[in-house]
């Protein structure tokens, strides 16, 4: 004669269960906090390399990151590039485009428009200090914020072309990249759905690195596959490639920092 479960046997089912479940999701935490770290690892790594390979074969480079698919690789350009804040980038926008078509008029018409020629070139270049000299930079000939390119074509400098130099590498598909930010950026950038068409043009976001060994400072987080999921890692640089890699994402910090640097430029002002 068959007979059902009494209540201590579902009971006694219940706590086995609860007990499995309190091992089994901290410990598949701890695996994907592994793999996350294991996958820093690696991106630190090639991080330093190309860092090394710009400083010794004088090159300017960038990485570049695919905040959707999770792809990261290096590339190269020959023109000297320099960078700006986002506000900056935002107050010249228009202007680069005016620019830029005044350039390719000027290729269309058979002439070359170099640096300092133009009406609106001089205002350009005025306007972010570009002719400096070497004596007014002293010895140390590359300045973080006033670096100088040689002279060049407008087109050149506002728009250089850029060479992959590396394969291309990929995160697992257990993970993805969950925010950028870094000092050309105007805010955090994140690769969150909710945020595709807020994010659709800066999907691809760049780490910069200088021959003189200086790296543009950023912040990337890294964490599972699904959204809504919080980071479980970061990592962060100084312009001296001074990196470290925390736990949970950085939006607190990025918020002091930003706060900081608002003070001090109205500190500045009055």
């Amino acid at each position: 004669m068959r007979r059902g479960f009494t209540m201590i046997e579902l009971l006694a089912v219940l706590a086995a269960l609860v007990i499995v479940l309190g091992v089994s999701i901290p410990a598949v935490a701890n695996i994907a906090r592994s793999e996350a770290s294991a996958e820093m690892g690696r991106f630190g790594t090639f991080l330093r390399k190309t860092f090394l390979s710009a400083i010794r074969e004088g090159h300017y480079l960038r990485i570049a990151i695919d905040l959707r698919s999770g792809d990261y690789w290096a590339e190269k350009t020959d023109t000297p590039f320099f960078l700006m804040t986002a506000k900056e980038q935002e107050t010249f926008e228009h202007q680069n485009a005016a620019l830029l078509a005044e350039y390719e008029e000027a290729e269309k018409s058979g002439s070359s428009l170099k640096t300092g020629s133009g009406a609106a070139a001089q205002n350009f270049f005025q306007l972010l200090s570009m002719q400096a000299s070497e004596e007014a930079m002293g010895d140390d000939l590359y300045h973080w914020e006033n670096f100088v390119p040689p002279p060049r074509n407008i087109k050149e400098i506002l728009k250089p072309d850029f060479t992959p130099v590396s394969e291309h590498h990929r995160l697992p598909p257990s993970l993805r990249w969950h925010q950028f930010f870094s000092y050309h950026t105007p805010d955090i950038v994140t690769s969150d759905e909710e945020h595709e068409e807020k994010n659709r043009k800066e999907r691809i976001v760049y780490i910069y690195l200088f021959p003189q060994g200086r790296v543009s400072p950023f912040y990337l987080s890294v964490g599972e596959k699904e959204q809504g999921t919080e980071p479980l890692l970061h990592i962060a640089s100084d312009m001296y490639l001074g990196v470290k890699v925390e736990r949970g994402g950085f939006d607190e910090t990025v918020k002091s920092l930003v706060g900081e640097m608002e003070e001090d430029a109205d500190a500045e002002g009055k």
